[in-house]
């Protein structure tokens, strides 16, 4: 039972480790996101199909405007999103925390400190595996893996 108790602190640590990586954003290629307001997103926008499609002044107006209001509207749901995603990383963390007071209740001293030593050394791996693989799938490779976790404690 102390086992198992113990594998699923372990996990829900890891996978929350591995949520709270995901909030930090930036583009595919691990560089930040270009963050334009949503007029000039539309005016960018709007320039490159006048380019593309020869557009008229007339169709160049009405363009931006159609442009300008969906950024808006986008911009406005992207904020949204975030703070849904800051609300639910708060709610996990709170969880996270219960689960922790919990599992110390039932520990005795030495247990809790080599607990702490557990959680210490996962959170020292998750870091290792997220820092400059950081927005590729797989990581450093078949080295970042679960392998040599056991040996070190």
């Amino acid at each position: 039972m102390k086992k198992l108790l113990m594998i699923a602190a372990l996990f829900t640590l890891t996978i929350a480790g591995a949520f709270a990586q995901r909030g930090q954003g930036g583009s595919k290629e691990g560089q930040p996101k270009e963050s334009l307001t949503p007029e000039q997103r539309a005016d960018k926008m709007t320039t490159r199909m006048t380019e593309e499609l020869g557009l008229s002044e007339d169709q160049k107006q009405k363009i931006y405007k159609i442009n300008l209001d969906n950024a808006q509207k986008r911009e406005a749901q992207r904020a949204a999103m975030e703070e849904d995603r800051k609300a639910k990383r708060a709610e996990m963390q709170a969880q996270n925390q219960v689960q922790n007071e919990q599992i110390e209740a039932v520990l005795t001293p030495d247990q809790k400190t080599k607990w702490e030593e557990v959680k210490k050394e996962n959170r020292k791996e998750i870091q290792e595996r997220s820092g400059s693989g950081r927005g590729h799938r797989g990581g450093r490779g078949s080295s970042g893996g679960k392998g040599s976790s056991g040996s070190n404690i």
